[in-house]
């Protein structure tokens, strides 16, 4: 198996898990049969150009989305990408962990917020 074709099978699976589909409802979306998109998940066919583009659309990716591998996302994402969405993800899971907290226990005060510098490293002392 190539490496694109690699790539292919990667990205269908975590793309379709992302969505919760069954490889039966990704057939069914996309027009095709449910053994056809095992057989290509188990990395034994490979999508013609029509089907291709209905799998993709049906993750909600363009084409070329479904054969890039974590290096290419890197590239087209630019160099800073990994560190702004790390910086994202953790303000978001302090702000569920305070939500959740204050609805456990809503007689607790809410804590400070944390921040973080641009490479998501977190600052002291705020």
């Amino acid at each position: 198996m190539t490496e694109t074709h690699q790539f292919l099978v990667h990205n269908m699976k975590k793309h379709r898990a992302l969505l919760g589909l069954s490889q039966a409802e990704l057939a069914e979306r996309a027009g095709i049969s449910a053994g056809y998109v095992g057989e290509v998940e188990m990395g034994r066919k490979f999508p013609s150009p029509e089907k291709f583009e209905a799998l993709a659309k049906v993750l909600g990716l363009r084409p070329f989305q479904l054969i890039m591998g974590p290096d290419d996302v890197t590239d087209a994402m630019g160099p800073d990408a990994v560190y702004e969405t790390a910086e994202k993800l953790k303000r978001r899971l302090s702000e569920e962990i305070d939500d959740f907290v204050r609805e456990s226990d809503p007689k607790k005060p809410a804590a400070p917020p944390v921040y973080y510098d641009e490479r998501g490293k977190r600052l002291r002392g705020r």
